[in-house]
């Protein structure tokens, strides 16, 4: 009777579990949700529930702990990275139980991989490289596991793809960490991995299809794909920032400013208080479309509410150079050599800032001419997509410049012009006066005008002449722009592939 009465109780023990688990998923796959949304009371409140009824899990934790990442990114506080870590603790503590009693389980070595590639990102941010390296290695490790296990399990390749192409950016000063580590790092590579994430994994689908629309900008410079996941995850997560403003940036690279306008104007609708940075940094992007509408009253104005609420030196440097250029239009002179002054100040890692390093001591030491003027006026009607007035403004001032540099860069937006208008032969010809010039500071000019004859070739049909001077774009891209211009390869490279 007794060995029955402990049998019953032992399946009615199994069968109150089974009930448990699978109730415990479905809140925590209804919070994620309500997370991706910005419902963070909502999502809590869900949490609560799940931690309830099973307190031994840590899938809630995990949860808490990603909500608090978000918090850290967003708005740079120490609190939330601190409350970060203690939910992560207690999401490890509880899955290292669990592991033990199955260590072949894949979604908890699924989950072991992303408490550290959280782990890593927080590190990352907070400035302690060393131990995001470790974090970063353990959190691939654990997900080879999965996939040595399960190869079919597509959300771990996600989480390889992360790093595999976040690594290639680390700055060489740190190449010994990524030897020692012996991690590898791999755009394409990381690039594939994601992609295969976003289509075909089942748990962090979201997260995935958000890294590929940020890897279609950067690795391809295709800004319609990028924007084509956008604009979906914005229809099923309309309160989500970080979304909108993702998408604000393709709308500025797509030339089409009235729409990035708009995401902004969102983001700062939205306000949420633990995301102030992306609040900051939309204020950045504000000052960027009114500075290439001439509208230079208005961007100085952004441009300053960025500098004054920023927590973080990213793009202080560029944000400074092009205030000081609206002071210059605003013909104060004063505020133009201070700003001028600060835009050597900003994060050398980011080619934006570095540039605008560079130019700060050019503008200070050889002042802000004419023919700068004229160039700013060029640029900005090539940013905004205004293809023929461009090309007005350069044949009206060309004649009176005397610098190779700012000749150079003319000519530069003459030919993308012409390209953009479907004039491949006027475009060739005006590449080919490069050549000549002999070019001081901007050599990025070099391997963007390999790459423009390459696309030229490109749309006349020549296939291989395009491979040459794509090759030739390439071997010489080390220069200021490398990122941007190596998107640009990326994307014409894919092309070329499938005309082979």
């Amino acid at each position: 009777m007794r060995n029955y009465i402990i049998i019953i109780s032992l399946f009615i023990t199994i069968s109150i579990f089974s009930q448990k688990l699978p109730n415990y998923n479905k809140l925590i796959s209804a919070s994620e949700k309500l997370a991706y949304n910005f419902e963070f009371d909502s999502c809590k409140s869900l949490i609560n529930t799940a931690i309830k009824l099973s307190p031994e899990r840590p899938e809630a934790f995990q949860v808490l702990s990603k909500i608090h990442l978000w918090y850290f990114l967003g708005s740079k506080e120490n609190n939330d990275y601190k409350q970060f870590f203690e939910f992560s603790d207690s999401t490890l503590l509880l899955a290292e139980k669990l592991l033990d009693e199955d260590e072949e389980n894949t979604d908890l070595l699924y989950l072991f991989g992303n408490i550290f590639k959280y782990r890593a990102m927080a590190y990352g941010t907070g400035g302690s490289t060393l131990d995001a390296f470790w974090a970063t290695k353990k959190a691939v490790s654990f997900y080879e596991d999965v996939i040595d296990l399960d190869s079919n399990y597509y959300d771990a390749y996600g989480g390889i793809g992360i790093f595999e192409y976040a690594l290639s950016y680390v700055p060489a000063l740190f190449n010994w960490a990524l030897s020692l580590s012996g991690l590898s790092a791999d755009q394409k590579n990381g690039f594939e991995f994601i992609q295969i994430a976003s289509q075909k994994g089942q748990l962090d689908k979201t997260e995935y299809k958000f890294h590929l629309s940020k890897l279609f900008d950067e690795h391809l410079a295709d800004y319609e794909k990028s924007l084509g996941i956008l604009n979906k995850l914005i229809k099923k997560f309309p309160l989500n920032p970080l979304f909108h403003y993702q998408a604000a940036i393709e709308y500025i690279k797509s030339k089409n400013l009235k729409l990035a306008n708009e995401e902004l104007l969102h983001v700062l609708e939205i306000n949420h208080p633990k995301f102030i940075q992306t609040n900051s940094f939309s204020n950045f992007l504000l000052g960027d479309i009114h500075f290439r509408q001439n509208n230079f009253k208005l961007a100085k104005e952004y441009y300053h509410t960025f500098l004054i609420t920023t927590k973080t030196i990213d793009y202080t440097g560029i944000a400074s150079l092009r205030t000081a250029y609206c002071n210059y239009f605003l013909d104060d002179e004063q505020e133009f050599k201070k700003y001028a002054l600060l835009a050597a100040n900003g994060n050398l890692d980011l080619e934006d800032d570095k540039y605008a390093h560079q130019m700060s001591f050019l503008v200070l030491e050889n002042g802000f001419s004419g023919e700068n003027k004229f160039l700013v006026e060029i640029e900005n009607e090539f940013l905004s997509g205004k293809y023929d007035s461009t090309l007005y403004l350069i044949e009206n001032s060309i004649d009176s410049i005397k610098s190779d540099d700012i000749l150079a860069q003319m000519l530069i937006y003459k030919s993308k012009s012409l390209i953009n208008l479907q004039k491949t032969k006027e475009a060739n010809f005006t590449l080919e006066k490069i050549d000549s010039l002999e070019i001081e500071y901007s050599d990025w000019i070099e391997p963007l005008s390999l790459f423009y004859k390459a696309e030229v070739h490109y749309l006349d049909n020549k296939f291989e002449l395009a491979k040459d001077f794509l090759n030739s774009a390439e071997s010489s891209n080390d220069y200021q722009k490398k990122n941007l211009i190596q998107s640009y390869i990326n994307g014409l490279k894919i092309k070329l592939d499938k005309v082979n």
